[in-house]
Protein backbone atom coordinates (compact mmCIF):
# COMPACT_ATOMS: atom_id res chain seq x y z
CA UNK A 1 0.00 0.00 0.00
CA UNK A 2 1.58 3.01 -0.74
CA UNK A 3 2.09 5.54 2.47
CA UNK A 4 1.20 8.44 0.90
CA UNK A 5 4.44 9.93 0.93
CA UNK A 6 6.11 10.55 -2.39
CA UNK A 7 5.11 7.39 -4.20
CA UNK A 8 1.51 8.71 -4.98
CA UNK A 9 -0.40 12.01 -5.06
CA UNK A 10 -3.69 11.66 -3.99
CA UNK A 11 -5.94 13.69 -5.83
CA UNK A 12 -7.59 16.36 -3.23
CA UNK A 13 -8.94 19.49 -3.61
CA UNK A 14 -7.61 22.44 -0.70
CA UNK A 15 -10.74 21.95 1.07
CA UNK A 16 -10.71 18.84 0.70
CA UNK A 17 -7.14 18.55 2.43
CA UNK A 18 -8.32 20.99 5.09
CA UNK A 19 -11.27 18.55 5.82
CA UNK A 20 -9.03 15.43 6.30
CA UNK A 21 -6.62 17.78 8.47
CA UNK A 22 -9.94 18.93 10.77
CA UNK A 23 -10.73 15.27 10.82
CA UNK A 24 -7.24 13.50 11.52
CA UNK A 25 -7.42 16.20 14.72
CA UNK A 26 -11.18 15.29 15.82
CA UNK A 27 -10.45 11.88 15.39
CA UNK A 28 -6.75 11.94 17.96
CA UNK A 29 -9.04 14.25 20.54
CA UNK A 30 -12.39 12.91 20.79
CA UNK A 31 -10.87 8.89 20.37
CA UNK A 32 -7.47 8.68 21.54
CA UNK A 33 -5.60 5.55 20.52
CA UNK A 34 -8.54 4.42 18.85
CA UNK A 35 -7.44 4.75 15.19
CA UNK A 36 -4.74 2.28 14.15
CA UNK A 37 -5.28 3.71 10.30
CA UNK A 38 -6.88 6.16 8.04
CA UNK A 39 -7.03 5.75 4.47
CA UNK A 40 -8.28 7.43 1.25
CA UNK A 41 -9.30 4.86 -1.24
CA UNK A 42 -11.44 5.11 -4.31
CA UNK A 43 -10.68 7.61 -7.19
CA UNK A 44 -9.35 10.28 -5.13
CA UNK A 45 -6.49 7.84 -3.86
CA UNK A 46 -6.13 6.46 -7.86
CA UNK A 47 -6.00 10.18 -9.28
CA UNK A 48 -8.73 9.14 -11.47
CA UNK A 49 -11.51 10.63 -9.73
CA UNK A 50 -13.90 13.77 -11.56
CA UNK A 51 -15.15 16.89 -10.10
CA UNK A 52 -18.36 15.20 -8.79
CA UNK A 53 -16.36 11.89 -7.09
CA UNK A 54 -17.32 11.29 -3.54
CA UNK A 55 -14.16 11.19 -0.99
CA UNK A 56 -13.88 7.43 0.20
CA UNK A 57 -12.36 6.93 3.77
CA UNK A 58 -11.55 4.56 5.48
CA UNK A 59 -10.72 4.45 9.37
CA UNK A 60 -9.77 1.59 11.22
CA UNK A 61 -10.06 1.01 14.68
CA UNK A 62 -9.02 -0.98 17.09
CA UNK A 63 -11.99 -2.53 18.48
CA UNK A 64 -15.91 -1.35 19.36
CA UNK A 65 -19.27 -1.67 18.13
CA UNK A 66 -21.02 -0.68 16.23
CA UNK A 67 -21.95 2.81 17.99
CA UNK A 68 -18.35 3.72 18.36
CA UNK A 69 -17.93 3.36 14.56
CA UNK A 70 -21.30 5.11 14.01
CA UNK A 71 -19.75 7.98 16.15
CA UNK A 72 -16.36 7.93 14.55
CA UNK A 73 -18.16 8.31 10.95
CA UNK A 74 -20.60 11.01 12.72
CA UNK A 75 -17.62 13.56 12.96
CA UNK A 76 -16.45 13.22 9.60
CA UNK A 77 -19.87 14.23 8.39
CA UNK A 78 -20.52 17.02 10.74
CA UNK A 79 -17.34 18.30 9.71
CA UNK A 80 -18.26 18.37 6.05
CA UNK A 81 -21.80 20.01 6.75
CA UNK A 82 -21.47 23.72 5.04
CA UNK A 83 -18.65 22.16 2.43
CA UNK A 84 -18.63 21.02 -0.87
CA UNK A 85 -17.17 17.96 0.39
CA UNK A 86 -18.96 14.30 -0.56
CA UNK A 87 -17.31 12.02 2.09
CA UNK A 88 -17.96 8.56 2.58
CA UNK A 89 -16.68 7.40 5.61
CA UNK A 90 -16.49 3.39 6.24
CA UNK A 91 -15.34 2.66 9.68
CA UNK A 92 -13.77 -0.79 10.58
CA UNK A 93 -12.45 -2.71 13.82
CA UNK A 94 -9.26 -4.48 12.99
CA UNK A 95 -10.39 -7.44 13.61
CA UNK A 96 -12.92 -7.43 10.63
CA UNK A 97 -10.37 -5.98 8.41
CA UNK A 98 -8.35 -9.23 9.54
CA UNK A 99 -11.76 -11.30 8.79
CA UNK A 100 -11.81 -9.49 5.36
CA UNK A 101 -8.02 -10.33 4.38
CA UNK A 102 -8.66 -14.30 4.96
CA UNK A 103 -11.87 -14.23 3.50
CA UNK A 104 -9.69 -12.92 0.37
CA UNK A 105 -12.04 -9.51 0.14
CA UNK A 106 -12.01 -8.04 -3.08
CA UNK A 107 -12.45 -4.60 -1.44
CA UNK A 108 -9.71 -4.86 0.84
CA UNK A 109 -7.71 -6.29 -2.29
CA UNK A 110 -8.37 -2.68 -3.87
CA UNK A 111 -7.97 -0.72 -1.03
CA UNK A 112 -4.21 -2.69 -0.40
CA UNK A 113 -3.34 -1.64 -4.07
CA UNK A 114 -4.50 1.56 -4.15
CA UNK A 115 -5.04 2.94 -1.07
CA UNK A 116 -3.07 5.83 -0.10
CA UNK A 117 -2.25 5.90 4.14
CA UNK A 118 -3.15 9.18 5.94
CA UNK A 119 -0.50 10.23 8.03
Amino acid sequence: MSSGAGAKTMSLTDEERAWLDAYRRVLAEEFPGLVERLLIYGSKARGDDRPDSDLDVLVLIREGDWRLKEAVAARGHDLSLGTWIDDSILVLTMGEWERMRQRESVFREAVERDGVAVA
